[in-house]
């Protein structure tokens, strides 16, 4: 009998090169070639390179979240206004002329608020099953409410105060080999994903569910509760990801997460 991960759809490195995923990356690679002969000033141009890499280091973590929601069949709308809610209860945690706290409990709070939404998603989807599209589509609509509410459509901003913790903040410069931290982190954290879902148990079961959900059940897996902790990462993905912008803008605006 054919061992687990002996029948996970899992590729080689060599059927992966010649499949879709070299297509996509491919056509982005001519994207930004296009891009280079229309605008070469910005295109054409290291700087440009690294802002573009940059800024995708934050979408790679995110992404990394809602694969093992699409891979569940799923689908997880929010993340957008999850991501702008953790900029925004960050920012009113740390600014001093909000609550003044440090990074540390700012952290804790917007990491726990990850979790709680990604929750709230996968019980609303699991338990009172809530189509996924609906449910997620409330929770962008009213997170992007409370974000609004909260900031009054104003940008909170503190250059200043964030030269005090340094370790937090240095994840949006700059390091000494010429590119900004955020591209390596979002490098483990997708390697990291990667690993998850292709070696242990949890990837197992979400391979199983997302395939054939009644079968994953004859075979003694929970389900539900895989759906669940699927909607979690993505949220914490996001949550990650909140945190990055804001340690490289050192503040957020209103409209962070559109």
């Amino acid at each position: 009998m054919a061992s687990p991960a002996a029948s996970l759809p899992g590729r080689r490195p060599s059927q992966i090169a010649g499949g879709w995923e070299a297509g996509l990356l491919a056509l982005m690679a001519l994207l930004y070639l296009a891009g280079s002969f229309v605008n070469p000033t910005f295109f054409g141009s290291a700087d440009a390179l690294h802002a573009v890499l940059r800024d995708a280091a934050r979408y790679a973590v995110m992404a990394v979240g809602m694969t093992f929601v699409i891979v569940n069949k799923d689908l997880d709308l929010s993340v957008g206004s999850t991501y702008g809610l953790v900029g925004v209860a960050f920012s009113i945690l740390f600014d001093a002329s909000h609550l003044d706290l440090g990074v540390g409990p700012a952290v804790a709070f917007c990491l726990g608020l990850g979790l709680l939404i990604g929750l709230v998603n996968g019980l609303l989807v699991t338990v009172l099953r809530v189509p996924a599209f609906i449910a997620t589509l409330t929770m962008l609509l009213i997170l992007r409410g409370v974000v609004l509410g909260l900031t009054g459509g104003k940008s909170i901003l503190y250059p200043i105060k964030a030269r005090d913790f340094p370790l937090f903040f240095h994840l949006g410069e700059t390091n000494a080999l010429g590119f900004n931290n955020q591209i390596p982190l979002a490098l483990v954290i997708i390697l990291v994903g990667a690993v998850v879902l292709a070696k242990t148990r949890w990837g197992y079961e979400t391979f199983a569910t997302g395939g054939n959900e009644l079968a994953a059940v004859y075979a003694g897996i929970a389900t539900r509760w895989v759906r669940v902790r699927a909607y979690v990462i993505s949220s914490l993905c996001a949550t990650l990801a909140g945190l990055m912008a804001t340690a490289q803008d050192k503040g957020v605006t209103a409209q962070a997460g559109l």
